[in-house]
């Protein structure tokens, strides 16, 4: 019941913010979604064009189970924690962009798609499962470590949030709320949610 009402008030939260994105047309999204194209250059594209692999989730499902299944089902809370947000991390944008509607930018698109934009699903779940995998696997190293993968998890999250506005599929707002959805259910799936996956059955 906590992993439901988690995801249907991020839902709710994100679908409004997303209306009022949408009711607003904010300029410096086109703004900078124009200065992204004006300096575009063939190696950042094919760089870009890789790293957006990386928030996908035909990579991202396999990764998850793969965590899972090295990991020995050693804490079993922890693991279905992480497959709850894997899986909600690719529920989450696509019932919101089914309510919000808002279409793709107009701008040249270096990669041709027709689904619907806010918020960034590669985004959302970067965002999410990462920083999932990494506050795992932390818990068997030490703090240095630990600040190390957690930050890592960050930076590949913004890197693909990044590659989604070079290639033009995304509005900033877009990816902006995907990362802080995506990072928002993670935290409170794992910290929140988590506890009750370790209780017992009655």
């Amino acid at each position: 019941m906590r992993v439901l009402g988690i995801f249907l008030a991020l839902a709710v939260i994100t679908a409004l913010v997303g209306f009022g994105v949408g009711a607003l047309k904010p300029r410096l999204d086109m703004a900078i979604m124009h200065g992204v194209a004006a300096h575009r250059d063939a190696t950042v594209t094919s760089i870009a064009g890789v790293v957006t692999n990386a928030g996908s989730f035909a990579i991202l499902a396999p990764l998850s189970v793969a965590v899972v299944l090295l990991r020995r089902w050693n804490r079993p809370a922890d693991d279905i924690a992480l497959l709850v947000t894997a899986a909600g991390s690719a529920a989450l944008p696509w019932l919101i962009k089914l309510i919000v509607a808002r279409p793709r930018p107009t701008i040249e698109q270096l990669q041709q798609l027709s689904s619907l934009s806010f918020p960034s699903g590669h985004a959302t779940q970067a965002a999410g499962i990462y920083l999932t995998i990494a506050i795992v696997l932390s818990k068997t190293v030490h703090r240095g470590l630990r600040e190390l993968l957690v930050g890592l998890a960050v930076v590949i999250a913004v890197v693909v949030a990044w590659s989604r506005v070079y290639l033009g599929v995304h509005y900033p707002t877009d990816v902006a709320a995907g990362l802080l959805l995506g990072w928002s259910w993670a935290l409170l799936v794992f910290h929140w949610a988590r506890p009750s996956l370790e209780q017992p059955p009655p």
